[in-house]
């Protein structure tokens, strides 16, 4: 069984509105803004010689993911609780 396309789109728009919301955050923005100007300077004269700076980047863009998926998770657990707690109201159980 499928969830409704209702649902589905929903689930997409608040994902979607999350994520741009802790882009804006200066903790997540800081953190993207140092991945970008690393990957910046990574490719600013491709060689493979410039080891260190790949490096540095693959280390900035970790950093990067591993913020947002944390804010993006605890968002999610935030997101459930307020969905489960709805749903356990009386006045939904009777709709």
């Amino acid at each position: 069984m499928g969830y409704p396309a209702w649902f589905i789109e929903t689930i997409q728009g608040r994902l979607d509105e999350v994520c741009a919301r802790i882009e804006r955050q200066s903790e997540p923005r800081q953190a993207f803004e140092e991945e970008h100007k690393a990957f910046q300077a990574l490719f600013a004269s491709i060689d493979i010689a410039r080891k260190p700076e790949f490096e540095y980047w693959e280390d900035k863009l970790s950093i990067k993911n591993s913020v947002l998926y944390k804010r993006l998770y605890l968002q999610g657990l935030k997101d459930g609780m307020q969905l489960a707690n709805t749903f356990a109201s009386p006045s939904v159980l009777s709709d």
